[in-house]
């Protein structure tokens, strides 16, 4: 266990840090960020832990991290997560900082048949250690920082590179390593949106949010409605659809203008009883269930107006939610999908993984309609693993020519 915590708080000594760092070949890296108290989520801290030390690097104190981009790119150094995917696409987002030659010990967990990757339950299983959980929803971006919470943010990293090389000896004794280390190589690159047009790092006095809205303090224009993110929208009618959209427009405006997350302006939960009753009135709205304490005194007004614009809409532009037509499957390829899933769920327990590592179902629906003839085919099948190919190529094919 890593007992030095030493925090980076200013350009001077993150850019010794990284000209130290270029000398590893492993580092333990994980970020903190404050996805739970605003809009704009930003990382809050970079954790990096050596064989020897472990450094919290502290963004909000300093005024440029260029010197973090060349360090996680550097594909002679092996950059070792748990549970990677937000983490890179954090880094990519705010600091332009691509992860290249990533290992995530989750993922690698996964293929040796864990069935609970979590870090704390890995590390408690494997070290008998317990990592403390106190601080995982905490406000990373509150300053000044406690000795516990840095204590609390490093101590995730300090175990990563131990549990590293514990876990690529065990893959290797499988002939799963490879299969990892490809599966880590293409979340890296589906984690880093390279024709972002900003270039990567977030524009603050000019942010776009996650699902395609332009932003800003004052206006909202929506590119694709907020009810094709919503749970059961594709559900309702084309009037109470334009209920919804006028409530999560009103609701993100505020969270926008507050930089506050969406749920703790008023839940989903709210939002789907207001639309169902559709309350005209603050005696009608006052009834409805699930509103927060403060709701009426903050928000009754705007819920009511846009409520009312939705009820005033015409019929003729009411919205409606997209269906989408599935192309009616063939025989065929019906017989094909089922013996499929069945090979799959026998060779899930043969190598005690979970059958979505093996082939997921989007996957197997390809395959299903592709019908390859041989391994070679397989190539043209989107979303194949070359490990995939290698490993199971020849059965797929086997199974696919069988005749029901």
């Amino acid at each position: 266990m890593l007992s030095e915590f030493r925090l980076i708080q200013t350009v001077s000594d993150l850019n010794t840090l990284c000209n130290q760092l270029t000398e590893e070949t492993i580092l333990g890296v994980d970020t903190e960020a404050d996805s739970l108290y605003h809009y704009f989520p930003k990382v809050c801290l970079i954790q990096i832990s050596t064989s020897q030390h472990t450094f919290v690097v502290d963004p909000l104190a300093i005024q440029t991290m260029d010197a973090l981009r060349p360090l996680f790119a550097d594909n002679k150094i092996k950059k070792i997560f748990h549970g990677a995917d937000y983490d890179i696409r954090s880094l990519f987002r705010d600091f332009a900082a691509e992860v290249n030659n990533l290992f995530d010990t989750m993922v690698a967990s996964q293929f040796l048949g864990e069935k609970e990757p979590a870090l704390a339950v890995v590390v408690k299983k494997r070290f008998n250690t317990t990592l403390n959980k106190k601080y995982q929803r905490a406000n990373w971006s509150k300053r000044p920082l406690s000795r516990d919470m840095i204590q609390y943010a490093g101590r995730d990293t300090a175990y990563l590179i131990r549990l590293y090389k514990e876990l690529t000896q065990e893959l290797q004794s499988k002939g799963r390593l490879n299969w990892v280390e490809e599966e880590c190589e293409i979340l890296s690159n589906e984690c880093t949106v390279k024709d972002n047009p900003a270039g990567g790092g977030i524009n603050r006095q000019n942010p776009c949010n996650s699902i395609g809205h332009s932003v800003s303090k004052k206006t909202l224009t929506p590119r694709t409605p907020l009810f094709r993110q919503f749970k059961g929208a594709g559900k309702l009618a084309p009037r109470d659809l334009a209920v919804l959209e006028k409530i999560l427009i009103f609701r993100e405006r505020l969270a926008i203008e507050q930089d506050r997350p969406l749920f703790r302006i008023f839940s989903n939960a709210a939002i789907q009883n207001i639309v169902t009753a559709k309350p005209r009135h603050l005696a009608t709205l006052r009834k409805v269930p699930n509103l927060p304490g403060d709701f009426m005194g903050r928000y009754a007004e705007g819920v009511l107006e846009a409520i009312k614009s939705a009820l005033e809409l015409p019929d003729d532009r009411l919205p409606s939610f997209p269906k989408t037509r599935s192309t009616p499957q063939s025989p065929e390829k019906q017989a094909r999908l089922k013996r499929l899933k069945s090979w799959r769920n026998l060779k899930g327990r043969q190598l005690e993984l979970e059958t979505g590592l093996i082939c997921n179902n989007v996957l197997l629906h390809a395959l299903a309609e592709g019908n390859p003839k041989d391994v070679e085919d397989l190539k043209v099948i989107p979303r194949m693993r070359v490990w995939q190919m290698k490993t199971l190529g020849q059965e797929i094919i086997e199974v696919l020519k069988k005749v029901s």
